[in-house]
């Protein structure tokens, strides 16, 4: 974990103040770890530069567990990329009933743009809040499972 002296330096982490440097922000519970998957998860679709300034801006009007929201980020990588953003907006041209954009020479790049951003984005958001709203309940069910599997197996220990 980085200290807190490198968090108040750190010339991007500024703008969250103090409260990045609060401890419950650091302490993992189930409520903090769903929370934070929820928020990287979310934070992964979106097609905007410095994700992980998205992820610890949710995770802490949510009250995540930092590190954890930051490491789910990183589904969104240089390999996962493409092949995430083209299903979002194959998803997004199906959900607008639009066809496909044919890019030519007739169009200029900024229309190119126009016509690709609303289906992308359209596309992601709809990832975005089914991906945090799966990672969340997995987060909770897989919690809720280690613990009871945790005071089945002291239970069992007990048992003559």
């Amino acid at each position: 974990m980085p200290s807190q002296e490198t968090l108040r330096q750190h010339r991007m982490l500024r703008l969250f103040g103090e409260r990045l440097l609060d401890p419950d922000y650091w302490f993992c519970n189930r409520h903090s770890a769903a929370v934070a998957v929820a928020a990287g998860l979310f934070a992964a679709w979106l097609p905007l530069p410095m994700h992980t300034l998205v992820a610890i801006a949710l995770a802490l009007l949510m009250r995540g567990y930092l590190p954890l929201a930051i490491a789910m980020v990183w589904v969104n990588n240089p390999l996962t990329i493409a092949p995430m953003f083209y299903f979002a907006y194959r998803l997004g041209l199906q959900l607008l009933g639009q066809p496909d954009v044919e890019l030519s020479d007739a169009l200029s790049l900024e229309q190119e743009a126009l016509a690709v951003a609303l289906p992308l984005f359209t596309g992601c958001l709809l990832l975005a809040l089914a991906s945090a709203a799966l990672g969340w309940v997995i987060t909770r069910l897989g919690w809720r499972w280690k613990v009871q599997l945790a005071w089945l197996r002291r239970h069992q220990r007990r048992e003559p």
